[in-house]
């Protein structure tokens, strides 16, 4: 006898049996409707009698066309300007300044692993920071004019006061750079040590802040008298920053 095994497919007579709409669970006709159900088949007919009130397709009537003109706040970034063909950093260039930065970052790496190997000369950011949730913008001001800049006094503070930071530097501190001028070594020592705490992966106020940063120095850098002899010299922060922004926090389209 053959010992060869057939399998049969039911037949059934509706239509929709293999259409979504299909029933999944058979519920008993003697299950009540609770409030508050006790079993499996109660919790069911509870969600089927709820789903039976909406239709099957949802439509939103309401017009939220009038808050469009609000959104290009989320969106809309500053026009990146090109580099003059003779400020141009070469790849080469590039390539060894984020060689650098990653040696420098995996060093904070090993110091925010073993804080007792944390240099002596460790400092707190003054409190009055911290009390202010990092929102006041003369205080950090202050800090960046007249004090300078080292790891110690930004390694271990949280992301959230690194964003703040930064972007006050952009917003205030690069917008006052005049046509033709470049940032000052102590502005550029104080964003190098923020870019060098910075937390990965980065969230999108980090992405925002950092692409703002890399436009802002594009900026500075396009207004430079490249006829000046001391203009690559000038440019080379800039081209820095735009360098560790584009090509280490990959934001690519900003690369030179």
């Amino acid at each position: 006898m053959s010992t060869k095994k057939l399998v049969y497919k039911i037949k059934r007579d509706d239509e929709d049996s293999e259409t979504l709409k299909s029933t999944c669970f058979q519920i008993s006709p003697d299950v009540e409707l609770k409030d508050v159900p006790t079993n499996g088949e109660e919790y069911l007919l509870k969600v089927k009698k709820e789903r039976e009130r909406y239709s099957s397709i949802l439509k939103c009537n309401k017009d939220y066309s009038i808050f469009a003109p609000n959104q290009s706040q989320f969106v809309e970034e500053l026009s990146h300007a090109k580099a003059p063909d003779n400020l141009k950093p070469t790849i080469e260039w590039q390539n060894i300044q984020v060689a650098d930065f990653s040696e420098v970052r995996m060093y904070i790496s090993r110091l925010l692993n073993k804080r007792s190997a944390w240099p002596p000369n460790t400092r707190r950011l003054d409190s009055s920071l911290c009390d202010q949730n990092g929102k006041n913008a003369a205080i950090w001001l202050k800090m960046f004019r007249t004090e300078e800049s080292s790891l110690s006094c930004v390694i271990g503070i949280h992301q959230a006061f690194i964003d703040i930071a930064l972007q006050v530097l952009t917003d205030i501190i690069l917008d006052d750079v005049k046509p033709g001028g470049t940032i000052t070594h102590k502005t550029g020592q104080w964003i190098y040590a923020l870019l060098a705490c910075t937390r990965q992966p980065l969230v999108s106020d980090t992405v925002s802040i950092l692409r703002d940063l890399a436009r802002k120095c594009a900026k500075i850098r396009s207004n430079l008298n490249t006829e000046d002899e001391n203009s690559k010299h000038a440019a080379a922060p800039l081209n820095l920053f735009i360098c560790l922004v584009s090509r280490y926090f990959r934001q690519y389209d900003l690369a030179d």
